[in-house]
């Protein structure tokens, strides 16, 4: 063996020594930190996030525009804006190749595929709240504060029915293929809607749940992952069956991969307590299993956003994404800041 042999011999041992002191094997971890970026653009924060997975970007919103992240970037940064409004919420379309985004007066879309200008739908009518993306029929669900759920054609830009609620706005939107969850501000439990028909029902689950906090879905529409209180439940859609339940410290936060279909929840080490765990768990009809448990940043922080391959998570005045990567990635210190 030559010296330039051992020379990187001993280097790689040092590397894998070092993955494997701070972060444990890496062969045993789903995902990495391969990149950071500014949560604060211009002075005002990103707060609305959407997925494009024709593309592979990750969109985000502030009350300055839209802008995004690249994930294809070896070194991914913020880019944009793509437009330039004062968004409340957005969602992305795939199959049209459609942004819809929300301002407090205004509902359109701009096309992902070329440069046409934005397309304005709604008017000051009603004050936009959250979006829903049902695939079955490519349809967007919009729920506003004072005109119950409007639907939008995302093909042809139509409107479509004005879905009345038994209740007060929608606290939550999530969808599924065929169907639309909700909760609503003064009722408890869930609702849903039958995506061909539009018909609203209660949504009686068995089980521990109680009105979800926040609402996360497997896109195929096997799993809803619901918060509420204290507690993280996982409900098998076609049986609408709760199959487990976790129990955190305080309130936690849930971000689910389609693509390595695990759920990852952030959450307080103990009350009062500044530690946040990290966590991913597989889901099945057995519950959900703990699979890994991440080394959390030194700034990382509870919120978390799903994208298909990984998770965003909150941090201080960034942003940290987190993907599937080689052992590199791991090193101490992440990848290098830009």
């Amino acid at each position: 063996m030559g010296i330039m042999t051992r020379v990187l011999l001993l280097r790689l041992g040092v590397v894998l020594l070092a993955v494997g002191v701070v972060h444990g094997r890496s062969e045993d971890l789903p995902y990495a930190q391969v990149a950071r970026v500014p949560s604060v653009v211009d002075g005002q924060a990103l707060q609305a996030f959407a997925f494009d997975p024709v593309a592979e970007r990750l969109y985000a919103g502030s009350v300055l525009g839209v802008f995004w992240i690249d994930l294809r970037d070896s070194v991914p940064r913020i880019k944009g804006p793509l437009i330039r409004k004062r968004i409340g919420t957005i969602e992305v379309a795939p199959e049209a190749g459609r942004l819809f985004y929300t301002t407090i007066d205004e509902f359109g879309y701009v096309n992902l595929r070329t440069t046409e200008p934005p397309q304005r739908l709604g008017g000051r009518q009603w004050r936009t709240a959250r979006l829903a993306y049902e695939p079955t029929r490519r349809e967007m669900y919009i729920a506003t504060h004072d005109s119950g759920i409007v639907v939008y054609d995302t093909e042809t830009g139509e409107r479509g029915p004005a879905i009345e609620l038994p209740g007060w706005h929608a606290t939550s939107l999530e969808a599924v293929p065929g169907k639309v969850f909700f909760s609503l501000a003064d009722k408890s439990g869930l609702y849903v809607i039958d995506a061909a028909t539009h018909q609203v029902a209660p949504w009686p689950v068995t089980g521990p749940l109680v009105t979800p906090a926040y609402l996360d879905a497997d896109p195929t529409g096997r799993y809803l992952f619901a918060t509420y209180d204290r507690f993280v439940v996982a409900i098998d859609v076609a049986t609408a069956t709760v199959v487990d339940r976790l129990a955190t410290a305080t309130g936690a936060r849930i971000a689910f991969d389609p693509e390595r279909r695990l759920l990852v929840v952030s959450e307080f080490d103990r009350p009062d307590h500044p530690r946040i765990n990290l966590k991913a768990y597989a889901v099945g009809a057995d519950g959900l299993k703990q699979v890994a448990e991440l080394a959390n940043p030194p700034d990382g922080q509870l919120g978390l956003e799903s994208f298909r391959g990984g998770f965003l998570q909150e941090g201080y005045r960034s942003l940290l994404v987190w993907r599937a990567a080689p052992a590199s990635a791991l090193l101490p210190g992440g990848p290098p800041h830009r």
